[in-house]
Order: C-alpha cells, then structure tokens, then sequence
C-alpha cells in the first residue's frame, strides 16, 4: 500500500505530507505548534509516547536529574502538558515509557481525560536506577498483563542481560486476539559497548513474539527501541551499529511468514522522527538533532487491517517531552 493513503493526520509542524523531500534550513523555524485537535479513528487506535520522566515530584526519584525532580508543581506542570498530547491522539490502547508509577498515570487521566473510560495497567519493571517503567493505559479491555524475567547471554560473553523496562497487554481488534509488546531499551544506539546489552533485549522481546505468534495472536511491538532501522532510514538517515531491528521483526528463526513490518515504512521520510537529542545542549532544535528511535512493529494480519498512521509532531520537544507519539489506526 502506498504511503498516502494511509495518512489520516500528521502534525508536521509547518510541513505536510505533500511537501515531498525537501528539508526545512536548520536555521528555519522547525517546530510550530498547532492547535490541538483531536484524532479520529473508526476502528482501534494504538500509539506509543515517551513521556520523558513522568514522576509525581516526590520521593525517591531514581538517580537521573530533571527539571521537576522534587518538585510537585513543576511536575504536575509537565504532566498537565504530557496529558494534553496524549488526549489529543485520541487512542484506545497507549504504551507509555518513562512512567513512575500507577498513581501519577490516574492522576493524568483524572486531570486530562476524566470520563474517557481510561484505565491504568503498570506492570512492575526492574529499573532500579533510574526508577523509570512502562505502562499502558486502555478504554477497552485488556484481558491479561504482564513482562518477561528473561535475561540471555550477552554476545560471547558469559554475561546475560533482560529487558528492565518491558510489558505485554492482551486484548482483541474486532476478531483477532492482540498481543501488544511494550518496550524501553538501554539508551545510546551509537555506542559500541553497549551494543551487546540491547541485541540481548531484542532477543527477550522477540522470544515473546514468537510465543503469542505461536498462540494464533498479531502481534504490535511498540516502544523507546533507542535504535535505529536498517531497513527504513529516518528523516536524517541514520543507521544502526546493532541487530535490534532485525532480530525482533523476524520473530521466528524457521519462517518469514511471521514477520513484523515497520509503520513507519509508509511515511515520507521528511516526518521520519520521534525524537530530538539535543546534542549541544543550547536549548535550540535542530533537523539535525532528530532521529526516530521510537517504532511501532505490526503483524502481517494487522498491517491488512491499518487505516492510518500518525508521526505527530505538533509541540517544540524541548517543553514538552523529547519524544513524539507514534500512533496506528487499525480497523475492527
């Protein structure tokens, strides 16, 4: 299917989808913000957003600094303007990375959403550092939750390493049962050291995708991969040091009729991003510091079924979160 057609809304800041390949100057405005409106969907809509430490300002805060760490009105500042994003999607299903807690997520759909129907599923990670985790939150329902405790050998190292950070959440879009897989990744996907680490998690994760395959169930891998993919270049064409990609879309190691395809394949390149690494630190965004990291996998049964896709771009990440949502219509 061509990419067009599958468009419903992209929030470009100042770009469109029929803006073909060029490239705004990095010296032009690149974030202008838009009125927020809300997305429609006539089926189920599933999306993903790092929602950059989404703490309450209180207690034990992990070991990373934030400008609201400690500070319950700066955070309830954040999370007021993370839950104007997330209202603004408007989806049924939505995986959120760097989340504190099951209270602050009440606390945002109370605040943000009070009478959609949403509901909180947090699932325990193993983040002891940062104190950071995954969740989801629904307004359908989600018949079972929970992670995988795996850790596998580290490269030829007797190391082994699992997924701190990761969930599944299962539930139905119309007839199919759907396993979706939520994930937050080690950080940095240019460092070589670290490249070992997070080829490990890509092969928890795609253990679990091969065991809800095998159970008749599509999968949706979504999440903070911190990598890059090889297949599909984002908007500045970077490319990965490791296997993530690969490893997870194959899911299982005899067949290729259980491959996993990347949404982000049918958007223009030109809106292939998810995040913005602010490099220099000067506070300024730049075409240069994007990159797409975050990325929504889809069975073969679900890809027939998707109507639309959004890469949203519709706030300046350095006041916001430093991530954009990633969001997936499918039909029931």
């Amino acid at each position: 299917m061509k990419y067009l057609s599958k468009i419903l809304l992209l929030y470009a800041l100042g770009l469109s989808a029929c803006t073909g390949t060029k490239t705004p100057e990095a010296s032009s405005p690149l974030f202008k913000p838009t009125p927020v409106v809300e997305l429609t969907c006539d089926g189920i809509r599933v999306a993903h957003l790092n929602t950059e430490f989404l703490f309450d300002g209180m207690g034990d805060e992990g070991g990373a600094d934030f400008d609201w760490k400690g500070d319950p009105t700066k955070a309830a500042g954040h999370r007021k303007k993370v839950g104007e994003v997330i209202k603004s999607l408007n989806a049924d299903v939505i995986h959120l990375a760097e989340v504190e807690n099951t209270e602050v997520l009440e606390a945002l759909i109370a605040e943000s959403m009070p009478g959609k129907g949403y509901k909180v599923y947090f699932v325990q990670g193993e983040d002891s550092f940062l104190g950071q985790d995954v969740a989801v939150i629904s307004r359908i329902p989600i018949t079972e939750t929970g992670r995988s405790n795996d850790r596998v050998k580290v490269g030829d190292t007797d190391r082994v390493y699992g997924v701190s950070k990761n969930l599944y959440a299962r539930f139905n879009i119309g007839d199919q049962p759907v396993t979706l897989i939520g994930l937050h990744f080690l950080a940095q996907p240019d460092n070589i050291e670290r490249k070992p680490q997070r080829e490990a998690q890509a092969e928890v994760i795609r253990r679990i995708a091969e065991r809800e395959t095998k159970m008749g169930r599509a999968v949706i891998v979504t999440g903070d991969f911190n990598d890059f993919d090889d297949a599909i270049l984002d908007r500045n064409g970077n490319r990965p040091i490791s296997s993530v990609m690969q490893t997870i879309k194959a899911v299982g190691r005899t067949t290729t009729d259980d491959d996993l395809h990347n949404i982000m394949a049918d958007v223009p390149q030109i809106l292939r991003f998810t995040s913005l690494w602010d490099k220099n630190q000067d506070n300024i965004a730049t075409v240069n510091e994007l990159s797409a990291i975050d990325h929504m996998l889809v069975s073969k049964s679900l890809y027939g079924r998707l109507r639309s896709i959004g890469f949203i771009h519709s706030y300046n990440p350095l006041e916001v979160t430093d991530h954009f949502p990633v969001t997936a219509c499918f039909s029931k």
